[in-house]
């Protein structure tokens, strides 16, 4: 169950208004309790949360609640027991609220004890001295002040008196007393209990309401007694209580004499221990709810929704164990960081005076200006398994801090990079200055952008290995592949390495990668014959380019199935790629290679001569690049679009009508596009090779979605095309064999666009022109309320071709096929392109990627030469890389490729821009 969020205010008014009650206060505490807890839990932790509240006293707690909508109304209720935390509870939970509303009435205490008579039962923070172990020195107790409202000292108030009535058992007030012999009231909960770790012992004193007290017992020595012995031998201790030796422990009746006694003067302390050795003694029994601890909500957050929000509404990102003499750490880089923590926490500073390999010793930055002694020193034991353990600690700091500083001087990557791992863990695009919020909100420091770029490249490193060790280890991951993946295709190809103009022997220079995997080879041969190239840049240390080829199964489903890391997109890193992606995957009779323009491909596909042309491969171009280039020549954003529409045209003599009409608007144009073949770029002229793909989006989707591992070092990029092929393979594939094994013949997808085009070919007139009942003329029902004209198609069923040229661009029956079929009785399926059907697009995902174990049994003996990287190619250390590719006019929006005017951000007008608006200005 959901622990309930609650923000407390205090030290303000308590108003009524049109709307109801109302709260009005500028101080509030923010906290969280579970639903079952107690009204005794639920004060002494407001009265822990409230600055200076050891000088006042709860009077009174309301809550409010909204009891309607329209209009907005308020309504309050006093919380006095613990059917009222009860009441508030389900209030809470039905009104649905985010925040339950409390307000704390304090009042200013007595300092007088005499005048603790005239006070409700108070719920006092008491004084708390800690002694230092072997130091005679103490440390005084802080003094806080308060001021509400005009409230006098002597004022009365009956609030909890039916609480204090009904609840003064003894068990139910000495389990709300801490600390050792102690005379606290029923509610002072607010000792501040002490660590045995670091070596404090302390004693408490309370100020309380004499008619409280534990055992009527009197105001409490700050010496702890002297434990004696009763009658039995036993001693009298923490948890033993006095108790008459003839008098009845079970029983649970108050008798008149017991009344009366409560009437008498109380005695002490020391009186009662010393009485007590001649009377019999009972052990103390805990009430239940000291030794049922509810584990599952100790570890509930306060504030789940803010990162470990603590008290005061601050927040507090980081642990608040303090440092004590002791404390043991694996490696020393583990000492640091609790040391730097600890600074951060504190706001103080400290500076490294001796770091050795035995010894790490850090000292105030303030130890000469303010005469601050804090020290740590961390030592290296040699006979505890060469454990760091803190052996000197002079602390807590005595200076304050100098100024106000929006960096910490000890928050510095190695800190950051711990912090934001996760972080680059789940998304390695994450930005910098994602990363410096983060960090703000968790240690409440804005570190500079180049410290967190530093931490983010640390983490990285942590996380995926470096740049520069990453290039030997590809060939350890290559045989790792082929071993648990037989059937991996790896090229690597390497230089000889120079150093000072020689050879360096056993140490290779990286040049180029291709690798491509067994399933998907199998995965092309039952997929559209159509393959899909492209580059994209990578964003890391060194200035490489990755070549992948795409396909996309029956489903639409996109896939990538070769890749090839080269150092730049010119024609030999090209040839090299498709050299090695015709030999494995080009062994269909026919394949569609699609492509830009680029120098580098075309270059390429023509240095490769026959091997490259038809019949084997039918090499097609990207319309939108043609279109990209068009309107970077001529700034014609209609002629863009034209062109466009001509691409896309099945019909080849609208396509001729929008030729002549280019022609008409621009000469120039006409040439451009003239001297391209047709059969490149158009679907009328195509043949029916392109499926109807006419750009490499499927390429481009494919960088965008692999941008988040373009920033990696190489040997994590082929990692991750393992493993994330990996899972696509085993996802798609568990979907289409699900589909299958329930009865589809098509995903469902594919099956509602050819029902729709079934709907479509009702109605339409047949008329049978083959003896064979192969050759049709189809046509349209005249619709002249709608604008349509009668329009008549010629269909052959046996070479699956129509007029309209949807048959024969999709390799799936139009409408006017599907009406010829149902004239002469046949099943439309079988005209329809084996790719689309579930049991092929099964078979593209039957072949599985194995798993692979640990990684370290990736890291054998070495028996390759080592590999480095190519220094030609390395980034400026200067400055961050571009992660953005420059935008053409394939990315401009609408209204740059219109012409229209830049509008202001603010004012949404042309001729100016944000900076300089004149209605910015005024406001």
């Amino acid at each position: 169950m959901a622990p309930i969020s609650a923000i407390v205010y205090y030290d303000g008014d308590y108003t009524g208004d049109d709307c109801g009650e109302n709260f009005e206060s500028p101080n509030f505490v923010l906290l969280k309790f579970i639903a079952r807890t107690t009204f005794e839990a639920l004060i002494s932790k407001i009265i822990r949360l409230v600055p200076s509240s050891n000088t006042k006293t709860l009077n009174t707690l309301y809550y409010r609640f909204q009891t309607s909508m329209v209009p907005v109304s308020y309504a309050t209720m006093t919380i006095q027991s613990q059917e009222d935390v009860e009441a508030m509870v389900d209030t809470h939970r039905g009104n649905g609220a985010d925040m339950c509303e409390l307000y704390a009435d304090f009042q200013l205490r007595s300092s007088s004890r005499s005048s603790y008579q005239d006070f409700p039962p108070s719920l006092s923070t008491p004084s708390f001295q800690q002694f230092e172990h072997g130091s005679s020195s103490t440390q005084p107790p802080r003094q806080s002040s308060a001021n509400f409202r005009d409230m006098q000292i002597g004022q009365t108030s009956t609030v909890y008196s039916s609480f204090i009535d009904d609840h003064r058992s003894t068990s139910e007030a000495a389990s709300l007393s801490m600390g050792r012999h102690s005379c606290a009231a029923a509610f002072d909960l607010n000792i501040q209990p002490y660590d045995n770790r670091h070596g404090f012992s302390g004693h408490t004193t309370f100020e309380s309401d004499p008619t409280l007290t534990l055992g009527h017992e009197g105001y409490s020595s700050p010496e702890e007694p002297i434990q004696e012995l009763g009658p039995d031998g036993s001693e009298i201790g923490l948890f033993t209580t006095p108790l008459d030796a003839n008098a009845d422990v079970d029983s649970d009746s108050t008798t008149d004499e017991d009344n009366a006694e409560q009437d008498q003067p109380r005695t002490s302390t020391w009186e009662q221990h010393h009485a007590s050795t001649s009377r019999g003694h009972q052990p103390y029994e805990p009430p239940s709810h000291m030794y049922n601890v509810d584990m599952v909500a100790f570890d509930v957050p306060e504030f789940p929704e803010m990162p470990n929000l603590g008290f005061n509404a601050s927040y507090v990102g980081l642990d608040d164990s303090e440092l004590w003499i002791g404390m043991q750490f694996e490696t020393i880089d583990q000492a640091k960081s609790a040391i730097k923590l600890y600074n951060i926490r504190k706001s103080v500073h400290s500076k490294v005076t001796r770091s050795t390999s035995e010894k790490y010793v850090c000292e105030c930055t303030q130890r000469k200006e303010q005469g601050c002694n804090w020290k740590v020193r961390v030592s290296k034991k040699k006979r505890k398994q060469n454990i760091w353990e803190l052996s000197v600690y002079n602390g807590p700091h005595t200076c304050c801090a100098v100024g106000h500083r929006q960096d910490h001087p000890n928050l510095d990557s190695t800190i950051i990079s711990q912090t934001v791992q996760p972080i680059v863990q789940a998304s390695p695009k994450v930005t910098v200055s994602t990363l410096m919020a983060h960090v703000k909100s968790v240690y409440q420091y804005e570190p500079e952008y180049k410290k967190t770029w530093r931490a983010k490249d640390k983490a990285l490193k942590k996380l995926h290995g470096d740049w520069d060790a990453s290039y030997n280890e590809l060939p350890g991951w290559i045989n790792i592949m082929q071993k648990y993946n037989p059937g991996t295709i790896a090229v690597l190809e390497t230089k000889p390495y120079y150093k000072n103009d020689r050879v360096v022997a056993d140490v290779r220079q990286f040049h180029r990668l291709f690798w491509t995997f067994p399933q998907c080879i199998h995965a092309f041969k039952n997929c559209k014959p159509i393959i899909q190239i492209d580059g994209t840049f990578l964003f890391g240390r060194y200035r490489h380019v990755l070549l992948l080829a795409v396909i996309q199964d029956g489903n639409r489903k996109t896939i990538p199935v070769a890749f090839a890391l080269v150092p730049r997109e010119d024609t030999d890193s090209c040839k090299f790629f498709l050299q090695n992606l015709r030999k494995h995957f080009f062994r269909h009779n026919t394949v569609c290679l699609i492509s830009d323009r680029g120098s580098g491909f075309l270059s390429a596909i023509e240095s490769l001569g026959s091997r490259f042309c038809s019949p084997k491969v039918e090499h097609r171009y990207c319309l939108r690049h043609i279109a990209s280039n068009y309107h970077g020549r001529y700034k014609k954003d209609y002629e863009r679009k034209l062109i466009l529409r001509m691409g896309y045209e099945l019909v080849p003599n609208k396509f001729e009508e929008m030729l002549h009409e280019l022609n008409e608007r621009n000469s120039d144009g006409y040439n451009y596009i003239a001297g391209i073949p047709k059969e490149k770029w158009t679907n009328a002229y195509d043949g029916g090779f392109r499926y109807g793909h006419m750009t490499t989006n499927l390429a481009e989707a494919i960088n965008s979605s692999l941008k988040g591992i373009r920033n990696l070092p190489i040997s994590a990029i082929v990692k991750a095309t393992y493993f994330r092929l990996g899972k696509l393979f085993a996802t798609l594939g568990k979907e289409s064999f699900t589909l299958k094994d329930v009865g589809h013949i098509f995903h469902p997808r594919i099956q509602n666009e050819i029902q729709a085009i079934v709907v479509k070919s009702n109605g339409l007139y047949v008329l049978p022109m083959s003896r064979s009942d192969t050759i049709f003329r189809v046509s349209e029902i005249p619709r002249p309320l709608q604008g349509y004209d009668p329009t008549s198609y010629r269909v052959n069923l046996e070479d699956k071709w129509c007029d309209c040229g949807y048959f024969q661009a999709l390799k799936s029956p139009c409408q006017h096929a599907i009406a010829a079929c149902s004239n002469s009785r046949r099943d439309y399926k079988n005209l329809v392109d084996p790719v689309y059907f579930l049991h092929s697009v099964c078979k593209v995902y039957e072949m599985e990627f194995p798993a692979i174990g640990s990684e370290t049994e990736w890291h054998g003996n070495q028996t390759w030469p080592t590999i480095l990287p190519d220094p030609e190619i390395r980034r400026n250390k200067s400055g961050r890389p571009t992660s953005t590719r420059i935008h053409n006019a394939m990315d401009m929006p609408q209204r740059e490729r219109t012409g229209q005017p830049k509008l202001c951000g603010h004012c949404r007008r042309a001729g100016h821009i944000i900076t300089n608006c004149p209605s910015r200005r005024q406001h």
